[in-house]
């Protein structure tokens, strides 16, 4: 995908991919268009974080990820 992302439209199970590589799966969307809620499936910075979830600041998510299956 290319160009800016509506985080607004992205839906609960979307993959994600954040500027510093990490991965993560949308878990809310409150709508606000400034934070997402996301559990991390990866991360080169901090393998700490997967599986946790935290929220995710808009301008930190670079890119849409390969869809997540439940």
């Amino acid at each position: 995908m290319t160009g800016p992302i509506n985080v607004r439209e992205l839906a609960p199970g979307t993959s994600i991919v954040l500027v510093d590589g990490s991965r993560a799966e949308i878990v809310d969307n409150p709508g606000d268009g400034v934070w997402l809620f996301a559990r991390y499936l990866s991360s080169p910075r901090d393998p700490t974080l997967i599986g946790q979830e935290g929220m995710i600041f808009a301008q930190d998510v670079a890119a849409l990820g390969e869809p997540t299956t439940t």
